[in-house]
């Protein structure tokens, strides 16, 4: 085991990010250290030519991560050179670059504590309010403004597709035959259901056992991020939709686990979803349909119930908990409602507002 493979293991397992944070931290940190050719073997060919004029060479090929003198490596002349690289070159965007940097910021301040990097040459970057990103195009209002989809054609498309969520479809299979496109329909618009229904994340989602479903109480149990547990009550519909999707699972996926801890929601070979197939689902559902413009995604049917329930006027610590946000600086980015319907209340609400 390597050093970076470490470094994961204390964000999963001590830290207690998600799978797929470590593995985006990972992907991060092991794509520093091949643009400096460090563990790649034979380093020719495969190190970027600006980190041939700036890394040690001596390390330039080096497999095992022990043998790297880590303060000659991670100094901030290199940084800021394979951060030009990612702008430049690479063609990453801002957040992406960012979500890199913050990856190898946490390696080097990992390895700083454990005495083997000398100094975090983090904390010599100059950021500017900026991200680390030098150079990069900040986001204007409307970049920064939450997407969300509006509720007048989520309920437009649930009325279109009810017959995928009412057991009418599944009554026109036949048990002799092999009907994927039914069952995909099917799943599909279960996903776009549980996603706007309950605000879960991809990752919550597809982690789902059956298990978590408590039907006696409506009443879900999520684990999200930090691996901190909440619950979230299973609405009527749902509930319904959710019984005649796993009555679609029995019929039409029988190599699928249906105990308790095989997975709630399964693709047609019987296997637990996967990150691209929820968002081909939502792309899938919701491309091209009047009213849903631009990305669509998983996180935007979150983001649309979180803005449906401050609009209605919940109170935005209840939307925090439901969201399974521990601060409620994560839960005021979707305080972006119509600036004209808090007028309105302001008006109706306060004794002098109409008073000159």
């Amino acid at each position: 085991m390597g050093i970076v493979d470490e470094y994961i293991d204390y964000m999963y397992v001590i830290r207690r990010r998600s799978e797929r944070t470590a593995q985006i931290y990972r992907e991060a940190v092991e794509g520093f250290l091949e643009w400096c050719g460090i563990g790649c073997g034979d380093a020719s060919g495969l190190v970027s030519g600006d980190a041939q004029e700036t890394v040690p060479q001596e390390f330039a090929s080096t497999e095992d991560s022990y043998l790297v003198d880590w303060n000659k490596v991670l100094t901030v002349k290199i940084i800021r050179g394979w951060r030009l690289w990612m702008l430049t070159e690479a063609k990453y965007s801002a957040r992406t670059v960012n979500q890199h940097l913050s990856a190898l910021s946490g390696f080097c301040r990992y390895l700083f504590h454990r005495g083997i990097l000398a100094e975090n040459p983090f904390g010599l970057l100059d950021r500017n309010g900026r991200n680390a990103v030098e150079g990069a195009r900040l986001r204007d209002e409307s970049e920064k403004r939450i997407a969300f989809f509006p509720d007048e054609a989520l309920e437009k498309y649930f009325a279109e597709t009810s017959d995928c969520a009412d057991g009418t479809l599944l009554e026109l299979y036949d048990d002799g035959q092999e009907h994927k496109d039914v069952y995909d329909r099917i799943c599909r618009r279960m996903i776009i259901s549980f996603l706007y229904g309950t605000a879960l994340r991809r990752a919550e989602l597809i982690s789902l056992k059956i298990s978590a479903v408590d039907f006696g109480r409506n009443i879900l149990t999520v684990k999200g991020k930090g691996g901190k547990t909440r619950q979230v009550a299973l609405t009527g519909p749902l509930e319904k939709e959710l019984l005649n999707y796993m009555k679609a699972v029995e019929r039409m996926v029988p190599s699928a686990d249906r105990s308790g801890e095989g997975s709630l929601f399964v693709t047609f070979s019987g296997a637990p979803l996967y990150p691209v197939y929820v968002d081909r689902a939502v792309k899938t559902e919701l491309g091209g349909r009047t009213g849903f413009h631009g990305h669509k995604s998983p996180h935007v049917l979150r983001h649309s119930l979180a803005t449906e329930l401050l609009k209605e006027g919940a109170d935005i610590y209840s939307v925090g908990r439901f969201l399974g946000h521990s601060s409620i600086a994560a839960t005021q980015i979707y305080t972006h409602g119509d600036i004209h319907r808090l007028k309105e209340v302001y008006s109706r609400s306060f004794p002098r507002a109409e008073k000159k």
